[in-house]
């Protein structure tokens, strides 16, 4: 199993167990964090790399395009996924005009690995120990 580091950008823990579930069924052996806000995004992200991260858009207090910025000015390098429910199109467009990575709807969570497996092997991201 290929490790690596995930920053899950969430407010629901069970969302973000999900999340790994799918990356360890893809054959990761995954390390993580989560971070609910601005502020917990920070702090893990000037703290250690990571490889991925992922973001729902849908939290009481953050968005996805809010921790796309963040990424942007701290880790710009990182890819970056949102896995949301909800989420416009013109949203969409615009969060991949400021870098986004990927985008995965909840609805077809399976493919978050797959994503993934790709994803990682085009950046050809470092492995983590």
């Amino acid at each position: 199993m290929r490790p690596i580091r995930v920053l899950v950008v969430e407010d629901s823990r069970y969302a973000a167990d999900l999340n790994i579930r799918q990356l360890k069924k893809s054959g990761f052996d995954v390390e993580h964090q989560m971070a609910t806000d601005e502020t917990s995004m920070e702090s893990a992200l000037v703290n250690q790399p990571w490889d991925l991260i992922l973001s729902d858009n849908c939290m009481p207090t953050f968005t996805a395009l809010g921790a796309l910025a963040v990424r942007n000015r701290l880790s710009p390098h990182t890819p970056f996924i949102i896995v949301t429910e909800h989420m416009m199109e013109h949203e969409i467009n615009h969060a991949y005009s400021q870098g986004l990575t990927a985008f995965v709807s909840k609805a077809d969570l399976s493919d978050l690995g797959l994503f993934a497996q790709k994803i990682l092997s085009e950046y050809r991201i470092p492995i983590y120990k």
